[in-house]
Order: C-alpha cells, then sequence, then structure tokens
C-alpha cells in the first residue's frame, strides 16, 4: 500500500485509541482492538519459528503469541521447561572466561520479515476499531480521568 493511500488513525494513534477506550470502559471495543494485535502477532509466530535454532525443537514449540490492546506480543519459552530463551535470543556469557556468545535474534528478525504481510490488515483493523469508537461515543478520543466501575 502506497503511503498516500495509508489510513490514518482517527483517535490520535492506537496508544491514544487504547487510553480512550481504558478511560471508559469500553469491553466490546476493548475486545476487538485485543483481536487486532492477537492477529498481528499470530502472524509474526511462522517466521519466528522458521529463525529459531533447533536442538531438540522445544524452544520453536514454546513460541506464543499474546496481546494487549496496545501490544502485539511473541513470547518464547517457559520458566520452567525452556528457561533459556533469552540467553539464545539475545546471547551470554560463557563461565569463567567472560567470553560472549552472540545469540540469535530470532523474534527480532522476524517482525520485518512479517511486517509487510500485516500493516494493511493491521491499519483496517485499527481504523474500523477507531471509527466505531466515534460512532458510539460521539468523539474520537477521550482526555481525562478514568471512570470508576
Amino acid at each position: 500500500m502506497a503511503k498516500d493511500n495509508m489510513p490514518l488513525m482517527l483517535a490520535g494513534g492506537v496508544s491514544g485509541l487504547a487510553s480512550s477506550l481504558r478511560r471508559i470502559g469500553d469491553e466490546e471495543l476493548s475486545k476487538e482492538m485485543k483481536a487486532v494485535t492477537l492477529k498481528a502477532a499470530q502472524a509474526i509466530v511462522p517466521y519466528a519459528k522458521k529463525r529459531v535454532p533447533v536442538d531438540t525443537g522445544a524452544l520453536r514449540d514454546s513460541i506464543k503469541a499474546s496481546s494487549t490492546r496496545r501490544y502485539a506480543r511473541i513470547k518464547a519459552g517457559t520458566p520452567s521447561k525452556v528457561n533459556y530463551a533469552r540467553i539464545v535470543h539475545r546471547g551470554h556469557y560463557a563461565g569463567n572466561s567472560r567470553k560472549f556468545i552472540k545469540g540469535e535474534p530470532f523474534i527480532k528478525k522476524a517482525i520485518p520479515e512479517a511486517f509487510p504481510e500485516i500493516v494493511e490488515e493491521f491499519y483496517k483493523g485499527m481504523n474500523r476499531v477507531a471509527k466505531r469508537f466515534e460512532k458510539k461515543h460521539g468523539a474520537n478520543r477521550v482526555i481525562g480521568r478514568y471512570t470508576k466501575k
């Protein structure tokens, strides 16, 4: 999609929209926004699984997608079974020699690979949420204190 044709967020960007939804406590649109970010995260997972170094396959199998309203997250590893995921991704110093073993940033490298595939759908989804927000609440942004439940 060309930059000139790129849709614009109506509620001050993803962060502004997420904050507005939280302020007014709109659960319906919050769930829809979270679904859009989760779909983006799930599109990145196959790219990360292709890039991860494989010995037993446990690290590859532990790569999962999660999301919040604002963020698509890719998680790898588990505290009990695959606790070495961060070491593989970022690298580490080996023993007393203080020699740095370079990591393989499989998640960091997967994001730019997947970006062209997900950007258009992500913009469409976020704009759909922003337009529904404006239609439902009569404004494109909410400023002020959070409402009490």
